[in-house]
């Protein structure tokens, strides 16, 4: 699977890895899991390999609008990986929501959480919408 350069912004469904790296999903995520069983070993959906592997599920969609799936709030990994690829992507995107697979609910981001001062990855580790 061929990867792009560290936290490197791609439209569409995408696989961030614990190095930082993505590699683009053509189509959607579960038609490329079943497809890529080598590289994802008994992984049946998202769930599966957000849970077991720990990469983030990404999909940037137009007007500036992107979603994550990381395993927790509680996951400093996953959290700062979604942090830190919202953050050196500022001004591609203009709302983020961030999902996790052990809360229903989800996060959701603005650039203005990035600013000086600001804690993005609090603000993912806090309290959940539901709306």
């Amino acid at each position: 699977m061929s990867r792009l350069a560290p936290f490197e912004w791609a439209r569409g469904a995408a696989w961030l890895f614990p190095d930082g790296s993505l590699a683009i999903v053509p189509g959607f995520h579960d038609e490329w899991i079943a497809s890529h069983q080598e590289e994802a070993p008994g992984c049946a959906n998202v769930a599966d390999v957000v849970i077991r592997l720990g990469w983030l599920s990404v999909v940037s969609y137009s007007q500036g609008y992107v979603e994550f799936m990381i395993r927790s709030k509680a996951d400093e990994r996953s959290v700062h990986l979604c942090a830190e690829h919202l953050r050196r992507n500022l001004g591609k995107w203009e709302n983020a929501l961030v999902m996790t697979m052990d809360e229903e609910g989800y996060i959701k981001l603005t650039p203005a959480d990035f600013s000086p001062g600001s804690f993005p990855e609090g603000r993912i580790r806090g309290a959940f919408s539901m709306d």
